[in-house]
């Protein structure tokens, strides 16, 4: 636990500090390292894909979003993993992608609606909203569909019209997923064990 300890004076001292965005009440005052993957070439990739060191008392876990700052960016921590050291935890070993997603809305059908009370052949559907506000990481929007074979994507795992949401959101599968105002897609597939407490939308173009 010294090593721990020690570990965590110097992330205070070296690190940058970050917010931990829950329902509950969000969480202040840890600090961590967050740097670029050495092994990445690619502008975007660099962008999106962050390790960091945090304590080892930290109350991140997988699936967390967190908030850094000073750099006003924000992240969904993917994976939380232990460094042992002693037979204690020294530290924590993150990995985080980017949120290029930070406003986005999660709606579930709820019914149909006439479009014209004088048409009895076309019905619309309503929609209710889940939860709004989301923040998420969508692939197809971050990459494009002509970086879907680069080798460097292997590193994230990802492919193209993903999106990585916390599973605590509840999504189901033939939800609307909102991105932005007037950009629509449906939940076609639904992944649960690619990632702890995150769920991977596979999502196509919504035409309902």
């Amino acid at each position: 636990m010294g090593v721990g300890i020690d570990i965590k004076e110097a992330l205070e001292e070296v690190g940058v500090a970050y917010t931990i965005l829950r329902e509950s009440g969000d969480i202040v005052g840890e600090y961590g390292l967050l740097e670029a993957s050495s092994q990445t070439t690619k502008p975007l990739t660099l962008e999106h894909f962050r390790k960091s060191m945090i304590p080892h008392d930290t109350q991140i876990i997988a699936g967390d979003i967190v908030r850094f700052d000073i750099i006003d960016e924000t992240y969904l921590a993917t994976n939380v993993i232990p460094e042992l050291f002693e037979n204690a935890v020294a530290h924590y070993d993150a990995v985080f992608y980017k949120c290029n997603v930070t406003s986005g809305e999660l709606m579930r059908p709820s019914g149909e609606t006439w479009d014209d009370p004088m048409d009895q052949y076309h019905k619309a559907t309503e929609w209710e909203a889940i939860q709004s506000g989301c923040n998420a990481m969508q692939v197809a929007s971050l990459y494009g569909n002509d970086l879907e074979t680069d080798q460097e994507l292997a590193l994230l795992g990802l492919k193209k019209d993903e999106v990585l949401i916390p599973h605590s959101v509840g999504a189901q599968v033939m939800d609307r997923w909102q991105p932005a105002s007037g950009e629509y897609y449906q939940v076609s597939v639904i992944e649960t064990r690619r990632y702890p407490n995150i769920d991977v939308l596979l999502v196509e173009e919504d035409r309902r």
